[in-house]
């Protein structure tokens, strides 16, 4: 009896920790997208993580139940009907964007893998939102555009002044031309 009770109260602890550290992921990351995974063979599923690992995110199969006790304190709450059926979570940790175009993309490839939705920067998504998501720029590229509508007025005002010494240099070489050609 005291082996049986001993081996529950280790199975609680195991538990316990699992949901402490996916509750340290949902907090840790900018995105966490629901994905069901059924039907994918194992080369399929490695093939999806290693993608997933050059992006700085990583997918995490866990039981509906753990799922909902780590979801319980976060804002991943307010999706708890994602949660029917065998789900995986995406943990993106950086760019969000990024995570979910990998995920879309990887879809299309296998169709077995089927976008539920997540939670992107603190926003609850649908598959719809997610995939609309992936078609987003990548953020390199949005800061990129960022930057050069700063620059854009900069750049016209030096323009403008420096045409009015383009002009005064043109006329001065017209007038020296006319002078040389005079002489």
């Amino acid at each position: 009896m005291a082996e049986v009770v001993e081996t529950r109260r280790r199975t609680l602890a195991k538990k316990q920790a699992l949901v402490d550290g996916i509750r340290e992921k949902l907090e840790a990351s900018q995105a966490v997208i629901l994905v069901d995974y059924c039907g994918l063979t194992a080369e399929q599923m490695s093939n999806l993580r290693r993608r997933l690992k050059e992006k700085d995110s990583e997918l995490r199969v866990v039981k509906n139940t753990l799922a909902l006790r780590a979801s319980e304190s976060t804002a991943l709450a307010q999706a708890l009907d994602l949660f029917k059926g065998p789900t995986a979570f995406v943990f993106g940790y950086k760019d969000p964007v990024e995570t979910a175009k990998v995920l879309v993309k990887f879809s299309k490839e296998a169709e077995q893998l089927r976008l539920k939705g997540g939670l992107i920067e603190g926003k609850v998504y649908g598959a719809e939102g997610v995939d609309a998501m992936s078609r987003l720029p990548s953020r390199e590229v949005l800061l990129a555009t960022l930057l050069a509508n700063f620059n854009a007025p900069i750049a016209g005002f030096v323009n403008v002044l420096a045409a009015n010494l383009r002009g005064l240099v043109t006329v001065l070489n017209a007038i020296k031309d006319k002078r040389e050609k005079e002489a």
